[in-house]
């Protein structure tokens, strides 16, 4: 089960030097003027950090860390320059003046497990992690950091704890919940599995709809009364709260009423209240389309790809768990809801590529020679897919994605092919 190794690599993508950086913002205001009369020096300090200026950064801090050598947010500073440059080392002697300092500076805490784990000292880096959670259980970097190394040591149900604690803790973390689904079938506890699984499809944000007033706000529509279809689920919204599917409706009426702009704010508004809500992501980025905003266009296609591959994967492991449970028949049932979910990301892909491709073209050509004819468009970028293929034979992720393109192309040989190709590069 792949979805499996992903709890490896779980936190690993955010960047704690970047983490430590947007801390020291937060903590701006709260310090300001109170300890420490010096303050717009360490400010000007951290815009260089920010800036990646690390050199400029570096000098000016030895400076000021010397005239201020209990300054918590200096020394987190200077964390950060080297966790920018791998010296963990130098990192950990920063990060434990702090500690001492501050024991319960949950910052501090999780990137000294972070240092402690890089450098391979697990037992040190989950003291840490544990030391953070019992300041603030809620966090999830700590969580997910211990049950990657855990699992790394075959400690399945250790994992498995974790990652019931990290769902408890955030119960719409969908990803996590279908890890813990994976996690379970891997232990053999199959109805656990289902049930999971379930919870993960049945959670997700497209699930979540209020009809009560969806026919007399279509009828407004469809007559063209838009200001009272607004003026009624404006009044819904006040009763019932700012619900994401409820200021995607607002949004549709407004895009109706060709009130594009407007209806863009609301789909964004939507997303910060729920980032996986496929339909609003679909959405908007097909409003950018229209607006000819194409890199727009495309990054949200890009991200409404990976959420409909994460209810694909939820699908997959229902499947899975119910075929390994006995039930083989609702298993059978499953894949082909996975299969017909599975498509949706195949032609996002191919809408998202062809958007980057278009808009490449047009920054080279300011804005002329853009081809629009769809099947002319896919056939450029299959081209230029397999250029990509000659450059980097042994990488999985091009033989993957020319998979997907070949399956648009209806030429199913041709995806199995590349499929098999990205599976003996990255087996």
């Amino acid at each position: 089960m792949s979805k499996l190794l992903e709890v490896f690599g779980r936190a690993i993508t955010v960047n704690t030097a970047d983490l430590v950086w947007h801390w020291l913002n937060a903590m701006k205001a709260k310090e300001a003027d109170e300890e420490y009369p010096v303050i717009d020096e360490l400010d000007e300090i951290i815009e260089l950090l920010g800036n990646m200026d690390l050199d400029n950064a570096e000098e000016k801090l030895k400076f000021y860390l010397f005239e201020n050598p209990d300054c918590t947010r200096g020394r987190m500073a200077a964390a950060a320059i080297c966790l920018h440059r791998s010296d963990t080392d130098e990192a950990i002697e920063q990060l434990q003046t702090v500690y001492m300092q501050q024991p319960s500076n949950t910052m501090a805490l999780y990137a000294l497990g972070f240092c402690y784990e890089k450098n391979g000292k697990e037992a040190e880096a989950i003291e840490f992690y544990q030391d953070c959670l019992k300041f603030k259980s809620h966090l999830q970097l700590p969580r997910q950091r211990m049950g990657a190394i855990y699992f790394k040591n075959g400690r399945l149900e250790k994992t498995m704890n974790e990652y019931e604690l990290l769902t408890t803790e955030h119960p719409e973390d969908i990803s996590s919940l279908i890890a813990l689904g994976y996690l379970y079938a891997e232990d053999r506890q199959f109805e656990k599995a289902i049930d999971t699984f379930n919870m993960a499809i049945v959670s997700h944000p497209d699930n979540f709809h209020d009809d009560s007033q969806d026919d007399d706000i279509a009828e407004l529509v469809e007559a063209g009364q838009f200001d009272k279809a607004l003026e009624n689920i404006q009044m819904l919204i006040k009763q019932v709260g700012e619900m994401p599917d409820l200021i995607v409706k607002l949004a549709d009426i407004l895009s109706r009423a060709g009130r594009a702009s407007e209806a863009i704010v609301h789909y964004e508004k939507a997303l910060r209240t729920q980032p996986n809500y496929l339909e609003a992501t679909i959405k908007l980025g097909t409003h950018y389309l229209r607006m000819q905003r194409r890199a727009l266009a495309a990054e949200q296609f890009n991200r409404a790809v990976e959420i409909n591959d994460e209810i694909v994967d939820a699908y997959m492991g229902l499947a899975i768990a119910q075929a390994l449970g006995g039930s083989q028949e609702e298993a059978y049932g499953t894949l082909s809801l996975a299969s017909a979910i599975q498509q949706n990301s195949t032609l996002l892909f191919s809408e998202t590529a062809t958007l980057h491709l278009q808009a490449t073209i047009s920054d080279k050509t300011q804005g002329k020679d853009i081809p629009e004819n769809s099947a002319e468009m896919i056939a450029d970028v299959i081209r230029a897919h397999q250029k990509r293929i000659q450059e980097s034979p042994s990488s999985a992720d091009v033989h993957y994605k020319y998979g997907i393109l070949m399956m648009v192309a209806k030429n199913m040989p041709e995806a199995i092919a590349s499929f098999e190709n990205a599976l003996k590069a990255n087996p």
